[in-house]
């Protein structure tokens, strides 16, 4: 199954241009909702904060839970796209402390998802991540139980890029100066994705660290635009400008599609 590894996040710039956080997690759900209609799986390694973007994907992961059980879905629940027919979760949310810090809406989600949305935890759950991981790759991430909060959130990530096997990660928005790791968490996730050959898709038109991290050659100008992830320079270039996110999600379908996605009935 092919991973989408989603890294969405608010930014001023996004905000000057009229993306609040509202409508930043807008935008994430219905990045979710598209590559779940196509059969792919999405990660997220966000927190759960009354406000965050996750409240919103949970009450998505529940509304197509609820019309599974109810048969409003239009189609079989067996051959429900939003429903894992091997017993894998169809929406992956992966958080770097353990699950005693797990918030009552993070706790309902993971018990309410019926196979949707499933969270673990890369103190506790480490066994099954490597599970999920290892499609023919050697996973090198560590847990760091007892490690900082910048040790654990590096870990996270190391350990989503490798769930992305086969997959590709997608960069939006960031802040450039307020973060808790060794930096903005959509720069990390960039260059890991890049250092470990995952198809990289950034969407620099809603600014912030994506951006700068695709504009800047000490960051990761010169790491991404070499980079192959099946686009054209031409689309490449497009897909960096947009603020559409309908063409964006187009195109970097249509760059899965060039890359060769296992899925070979995966539509534009």
């Amino acid at each position: 199954m092919w991973s989408v590894g989603i890294s969405v996040s608010p930014c001023d710039d996004a905000a000057r241009i009229g993306y609040d956080n509202r409508q930043i997690n807008r935008i994430t759900i219905r990045m979710a909702q598209y590559f779940l209609s196509r059969e792919m799986r999405v990660i997220f390694g966000h927190d759960w904060r009354d406000d965050g973007v996750m409240r919103s994907i949970a009450n998505f992961a529940m509304k197509v839970t609820s019309n599974l059980q109810l048969g409003d879905t239009g189609s079989d629940k067996s051959s429900d796209p939003c429903e894992s027919s091997n017993g894998e979760p169809r929406m992956l949310n992966v958080i770097a402390d353990d699950r005693e810090s797990l918030s009552e809406l993070a706790v309902e989600a993971h018990q309410d998802g019926d196979g949707v949305l499933q969270v673990y935890s890369i103190c506790d759950d480490n066994k099954r991540l490597r599970d999920l991981a290892l499609y023919g790759e050697e996973c090198s991430w560590e847990s760091n139980v007892n490690g900082s909060r910048v040790q654990k959130l590096t870990s996270l990530r190391k350990c989503i890029t490798h769930l992305l096997n086969p997959g590709c990660r997608i960069c939006l928005g960031g802040s450039e100066t307020v973060y808790e790791g060794e930096e903005p968490g959509v720069m990390q996730e960039g260059r890991l994705a890049l250092q470990h050959g995952k198809p990289l898709y950034l969407l620099g038109g809603f600014g912030g660290a994506t951006k700068c991290f695709g504009e800047t050659d000490e960051l990761g100008k010169s790491m991404y635009w070499p980079s192959m992830n099946g686009l054209e320079e031409s689309e490449k270039r497009e897909l960096f400008n947009t603020t559409d996110i309908e063409r964006a999600l187009h195109l970097v379908t249509r760059g899965i599609k060039s890359i060769g996605s296992p899925n070979n009935s995966l539509c534009e």
